[in-house]
């Protein structure tokens, strides 16, 4: 069994560093493969070397060589059939989303509705279908910011390198099947049938029962239990050990009070278990927890004899990697895998010495993926876990079962669960939540392994080393030795984080936002969905260890600039507010400032207004309704490169600066209105000196941005140009008055940035 431990660990660093690129992890590879040398070990060194990482080399490498060429290729129309069970159809709004397999592998599949007839026909399946379909075939798009959901890496995951986005469905008809295939079918399908029934319950039981039980988290699941994130209870709430553990054990006593002998159970458990797995919906965490709870049975029927728990657990691990090279990338599988072997390696422990020993192993890895912890997770996971064996789970269970046909025990139920989650959210807003930050892949690894030799020696001077080593990560984060400009792709609008040095300032000019068109009811969403300002810009000043900001710009008034600013006032403290003169007073600001925290204080800005961050205002000139014309221009140095941020100004604005400034010089200008005709003056260009150019706009939008007009006014004139639509964020990043250095979060050559069909000169 430690042959298996020491081969498991290995395993694991090498997907690290093969998979996710992390080459800290191929230094601590090889320091444990020295270590498995030095044990003498034969066993142990041909298990781990020969029998393991070296079989696994060569399969991650090859599964790494053909994701990558089935990436590169091209775009193409095709028609294909689709193969799609019941439980893998998501419906949201006018759109659907499938995970379906075809002649090309399995894929992702994404279409718009026609008509709510159409919509009610597709929530009602619940038999395997077969789709012919006309599409689209492409590559996954990528995160265009740091910290964004990462789809192309989640859908790897599952096996599914590439997107089909229908253009016309010529039919669908039922396909089911016979024989083993078709009891898989069966179990898909009753997944699908429990699911469509928990919708007649209660909205509170239906949520807990579908996540719960098979794995399936409702759509408004993010925003209705956000408490449960915020307090680091998500694991409870994911199919994993816990629920397979109190599974087996139940079907045990069923077995045992049907006088089964030891093992016809054993036999009946290992029939049952994958069952489990497919009507879970087979994520990671529940593949850990099934294949390590049928280990022991299946080596018990094999030598008679019984097998140890970390023997299961490595092996499981291995298993893992190789049915998902990145599973261990993922928090469901750091915390699973790592969770697990936490309780095999200290069995017995006092449940509040557990409790503390959980949180220690798990901040990093918390920390990596949310940035934030709340004071009060350990004492809330002390309370909750027992309640939520003894008390939700069987709640939960009776209310999916017998309250179908009671309408009594549904309301007990329910009454139950919704007092639970109203104590959850009581919790959740008492003072205690830290935004931290995220770590670095080297910060992380420290962390951890820090962490791992606390408890490996738990002695009061490597207690100190950690707590020394998280100050120092906390330092480093909230107080960086270099500054930034940053172009955040919030889409078709605007949104620019300026950080001075040691973050003496944080400004944002503009928030961003999005157009809402009217369209017929049976597409509204039933959960409105969130803010571009909340899932992209403060989740990346959360990340940054960023609390709070000294000054937000607007621009002028138009929704795709200032549209986000209540949901930003929301979810995070800002000193002032500065808008061009006349702005303050019009209605659609006044409204956007009601859902702050604490009212900040507004400025309203002419020519020649100086603020604390180093920035100019050089328009307008006159109080106006901040129209285009009236846009607040500002400009600053930063990086020894003078910058220009010109929101919506059109060319009429930018040569009246140029008159009033005629000395004035721009290194970098931020385009006006997107890149339309309207802006960019070649005059005025000219008479500006301006060497880089920042485009910032939405991929495929309506508006036809960026207009030719000006991208051939952008080459004649040898204007160095980026886009947000091209290379996602866009970033300065320079050290006090030392020169900077231009960074794009898409790199050059990525396959998205030859798929959205806009044309720069991207030259250096």
């Amino acid at each position: 069994m430690r042959a298996l431990f020491f081969a498991a660990i290995a395993c694991g660093l090498l997907s690290s560093w093969l998979v996710d690129q992390q080459w800290l992890a191929a230094g601590l590879l090889l320091i444990w493969l020295l270590r498995v040398i030095r044990l003498r070990d034969r066993q142990c060194l041909m298990v781990t070397i020969g029998g393991c990482v070296l079989s696994l080399a060569i399969w991650l490498n090859w599964q790494n060589h053909r994701f990558a060429s089935i990436v590169q290729r091209p775009s193409q129309v095709v028609t294909s059939h689709l193969a799609v069970q019941p439980d893998a159809i998501t419906v949201r709004g006018g759109q659907y989303q499938l995970i379906a397999t075809s002649p090309m592998g399995k894929v992702l599949v994404r279409g718009q509705l026609k008509s709510a007839t159409e919509k009610q026909y597709l929530t009602q399946f619940t038999h395997r279908t077969i789709w012919h379909v006309q599409g689209e075939v492409a590559a996954i798009a990528p995160p265009t910011n740091p910290g964004q959901f990462n789809a192309p890496r989640y859908y790897r995951s599952q096996g599914i390198a590439r997107q089909v986005t229908v253009t016309a469905v010529q039919r669908i008809e039922i396909a089911s099947r016979r024989g083993w295939l078709g009891l898989l079918d069966r179990l898909h399908q009753w997944r699908q049938q429990f699911f469509l029934a928990c919708q007649r319950l209660p909205p509170t039981l239906s949520r807990y029962a579908t996540s719960l039980l098979v794995g399936i988290r409702p759509t408004d699941f993010q925003t209705t239990m956000g408490a449960v994130q915020q307090l680091g209870l998500l694991h409870l709430f994911s199919l994993s050990g816990m629920h397979v553990i109190l599974l087996v054990k139940f079907l045990q006593w069923v077995l045992l009070r049907l006088h089964l002998s030891q093992q016809a159970i054993d036999i009946w458990l290992l029939g049952l278990l994958p069952a489990y797995l497919v009507l879970g919906g087979g994520a990671d965490s529940l593949r850990r927890a099934v294949v390590t709870a049928a280990l022991p049975i299946i080596w018990q029927l094999l030598t008679h004899q019984s097998s140890g728990a970390l023997g299961g657990w490595s092996l499981a691990l291995i298993m893992g990697i190789a049915h998902n090279p990145l599973v261990l990338s993922q928090l469901g599988g750091q915390l699973s895998y790592g969770l697990a072997l936490l309780l095999i390696l200290m069995p017995g422990l006092p449940p509040w010495r557990l409790a503390i020993w959980i949180q220690v192993i798990s901040l990093p890895v918390l920390l990596v993926a949310t940035a934030q912890w709340h004071l009060w997770s350990l004492a809330v996971n002390l309370v909750v876990a027992p309640i939520f064996s003894w008390v939700l789970l069987p709640v939960t269970v009776v209310g999916a079962s017998i309250g179908f046909g009671s309408t009594n025990v549904t309301s007990v139920c329910e009454w139950v669960l919704v007092n639970f989650q109203n104590w959850l959210e009581w919790v959740s807003h008492w003072p205690g939540l830290l935004i931290i930050g995220q770590p670095s892949t080297l910060w992380a690894w420290t962390l951890s392994l820090l962490s791992l030799w606390l408890l490996r020696t738990p002695r009061r001077r490597y207690y100190w080393r950690l707590l020394l080593a998280y100050a120092c990560f906390s330092l480093s984060l909230r107080f960086p030795l270099h500054g930034a400009v940053q172009f955040i792709d919030v889409g078709q609008g605007d949104s620019i984080l300026i950080r001075q040095p040691f973050n003496r300032q944080v400004s944002l000019i503009d928030t961003g936002g999005q157009l809402h068109f009217s369209r017929p009811r049976w597409q509204a969403e039933q959960v409105q969905p969130r803010s571009r300002a909340e899932t992209i810009t403060v989740n990346y000043l959360h990340r940054l260890g960023i609390t709070h900001l000294d000054t937000v710009y607007l621009s002028h008034k138009d929704v795709d600039h200032i549209g986000d600013l209540g949901e930003l006032l929301r979810l995070m403290p800002v000193n002032q507010v500065v808008v061009p003169a006349g702005m303050a007073r019009l209605a659609k600001f006044q409204k956007l400032l009601v859902p702050a925290r604490k009212r900040p204080k507004v400025v309203e800005a002419l020519a020649g207004h100086t603020f604390a961050d180093g920035l100019v205002a050089v328009h307008p000139f006159k109080p106006g309704r901040a129209e285009n014309e009236d846009s607040l221009v500002l400009t600053g140095v930063f990086g020894q490169q003078r910058f220009m941020f010109t929101g919506d100004l059109d060319r009429a604005g930018e040569r009246a600066i140029v008159a009033r400034y005629p000395q004035l010089r721009v290194d970098v200008l931020k385009l006006g209105h997107h890149g339309s005709k309207t802006a960019s003056d070649p005059l005025a260009l000219r008479q500006l000196g301006v060497h880089h150019g920042i485009l910032s706009v939405g991929r495929h939008n309506r508006y036809g941005h960026p207009n030719q007009e000006t991208l051939i006014t952008l080459a004649e004139q040898h204007i160095v140009t980026y886009s947000t639509a091209l290379q996602g964020m866009i970033t300065y990043r320079f050290v006090n008055h030392r020169q900077g250095r231009w960074q794009t979060f898409l790199k050059e050559g990525d396959r998205h940035q030859r798929t959205t069909g806009v044309k720069i000169d991207s030259q250096r």
